[in-house]
């Protein structure tokens, strides 16, 4: 780093301002506040951490590149300073992060002073492309971390590393979903549904009958729902904690593996946990109240209707082609919905949003020569991202 930044790291208030903004971006006043700072003094601060902050086109202050680099080096240094407890002589230890970013002027950094890295207790941990895999011999553990994002020709790498690790993806969507509800809304709700659950053992094991609409209730565990034949595996501490019968499934800090064929209609209510959906549906009802919601999802000419309060909802959206009219009602009220549409050419989209105390994004309205996707998009609170693209 040049002597700019060591002079903009130099005041323990212009640290503090760092590693607040690390956490999620802020508005001025709320800086004031919990700096403990009138506006001068702070204005003054900020200026001398031009190029490390900066201010968005919403008015939060958050970090640039450069800015999220030397937080990460400044709190190397920090616990180099200060080993934490279980960290052996050399060794930097990260624990209780909500998001971790590695990239390779960091391991080298550490290389150079002969250090190793452990990393444990944290939710969201990214591997940046720039990384080697000779620099990740730095990386001595992973362990304890919801999700661990990382290149697809450093997985194999990464994965040799991790332990009790939920998963280790180069899906983009999930990952920046849960950032965006760390670092813009300030809520860790969701990142507590990978916690693994343990002392589970199996509860049920058999079919599933439905007449083609299915109810799923879930609080706390992990659910993954995908294509295949009619059958549930439940996993649970007490018998009690899984319910199953014809078109309902209820599952309370289970670990749950359910595939479906030849369902046209799904009802979802997470209160908790975590859950993975991959199917081909004409209705999806989902609310999300906690937890997080990975989908990727088949759909045709139907409905889709998405309410986050205080979860977050990540998904692909792929439409087949389709006559008449499509609707995909979004609403998030503290919580956070981010997705990715993939709509054919021919298939025109309409878009209305309103936000009140949140933030909307949608995609623009296009013609269409056969069907119309009817967007409803609300944040109250929340956030609500929609992009398309041609399938």
């Amino acid at each position: 780093m040049d002597d700019k930044i060591f002079e903009a790291l130099a005041h323990p208030l212009r640290r503090r301002a760092l590693k607040l903004l690390g956490e999620r971006p802020r508005m001025y006043s709320e800086l004031m506040e919990e700096l403990g700072v009138d506006s001068p003094t702070l204005a003054f601060h900020l200026k001398k951490l031009a190029g490390l902050v900066e201010k968005n086109d919403r008015g939060f202050y958050a970090l640039t590149e450069l800015g999220r680099r030397a937080l990460s080096v400044m709190s190397a240094l920090e616990g180099a300073g200060q080993p934490q407890p279980g960290a052996g002589a050399g060794e930097l230890v990260f624990s209780d992060r909500a998001v971790l970013k590695i990239d390779r002027a960091f391991l080298e950094m550490a290389r150079r002073e002969g250090r190793k890295i452990r990393v444990f207790d944290t939710a969201i941990l990214e591997v940046e492309g720039d990384v080697t895999p000779e620099l990740l011999g730095v990386l001595e553990e992973i362990r304890d971390v919801a999700v661990v994002k990382a290149p697809r020709h450093l997985r194999p790498y990464v994965e040799a590393k991790a332990r009790d690790v939920v998963m280790v993806t180069d899906r983009g969507i999930l990952v920046s979903t849960l950032k965006f509800a760390v670092q813009l809304l300030g809520y860790l709700g969701p990142l507590k549904a990978f916690r693994r659950g343990e002392g589970l053992s199996e509860v049920y094991s058999g079919s599933f009958a439905h007449g083609g609409r299915v109810e799923v209730e879930v609080d706390g565990g992990r659910v993954r729902i995908s294509r295949g034949p009619n059958r549930a595996v439940a996993r649970c501490r007490d018998a009690d904690d899984f319910e199953i019968s014809p078109g309902a499934v209820s599952a309370s800090g289970c670990d749950v593996e359910l595939s479906l064929e030849g369902v046209e209609s799904l009802a979802l209510d997470v209160a908790g946990g975590y859950v993975a959906l991959s199917l081909g549906l004409s209705e999806l009802r989902a609310e999300v109240s906690g937890g997080v919601v990975d989908a990727d999802l088949s759909l045709g000419r139907g409905a889709v209707s998405i309410e986050a309060a205080g979860g977050a909802f990540a998904g692909r959206l792929r439409y087949s082609p389709f006559e008449g009219t499509s609707r995909l009602d979004v609403s998030a009220t503290g919580g956070a919905v981010n997705l990715s549409l993939e709509l054919p050419p021919d298939v025109g989209l309409s878009a209305r949003a309103s936000a009140a105390g949140g933030i909307v994004k949608t995609p623009k309205p296009r013609p269409g020569g056969r069907g119309v996707l009817e967007i409803s998009a609300e944040a109250a609170g929340g956030a609500v991202k929609i992009e398309a693209k041609d399938a």
